[in-house]
């Protein structure tokens, strides 16, 4: 049973894009010869928005993606390499733990429970994951498909956790780098206000003169 604040954040989510889209919508009417501004404006509202809620949704579990998914990874700090030399990749925005070869192809992805908030993970062995997750204080066992083998509390991290914190960019497409942080895809969405309000500003003076 979903608890009351991820039914509140699919509501806001869901109100927002409402507001936006109408708000586009307008923009394109009355934008005159500017048209194709206004919708490269309005594509990078919605784009920026999308990354922005989708990776909310995805961390909190209300949006389940399948495991053959790779979610765009970019930059990002506390990676682990097993003995295989395979890549152990903690997506904290998005709430998900990928898994890359040593060249780097995206092998699989699972979603870990750590309700939205921080996780590092460590390899362990047998080819297992461990994932320590912030809020809740729980440890979780993954076999390296994604299915959880166990999970119980714990009060402190080891020392190799947090020592060994290992910071890599992960080959991501040009626009995947939209979707791999929420700081990058907020920007890219007021870059799209800015621009939609210039344009606004451009079309009343248009009406004026």
């Amino acid at each position: 049973m979903r608890a009351p604040f991820d039914w509140l954040l699919v509501l806001f989510a869901g109100i927002w894009f409402f507001l936006v889209t109408r708000s586009i919508v307008r923009s394109f009417n009355r934008g005159g010869h500017a048209t194709w501004l206004v919708a490269a404006m309005g594509f990078l509202i919605l784009v920026g928005s999308g990354g922005f809620f989708g990776a909310g949704l995805s961390a909190m579990g209300i949006v389940k993606l399948p495991n053959s998914f790779e979610w765009p990874a970019g930059s990002v700090c506390g990676v682990r390499t097993n003995a295989r030399g395979e890549h152990v990749v903690p997506l904290v925005p998005s709430g998900r733990v990928q898994l890359y070869d040593p060249n780097w192809r995206f092998l699989r992805g699972w979603h870990v429970n750590a309700n939205g908030g921080e996780f590092e993970v460590e390899c362990l062995e047998n080819d297992q994951i461990g994932v320590y997750a912030g809020r809740g204080m729980r440890h979780y066992v993954f076999t390296e498909n994604g299915e959880v083998v166990s999970s119980a509390n714990y009060s402190s991290e080891p020392s190799s956790i947090r020592n060994d914190w290992t910071c890599v960019v992960v080959p991501t497409s040009t626009i995947g780098w939209v979707f791999s942080s929420p700081f990058i895809s907020w920007a890219v969405a007021v870059v799209g206000f800015i621009g939609l309000a210039i344009v606004g500003k451009l079309a009343e003076r248009k009406v004026r003169h």
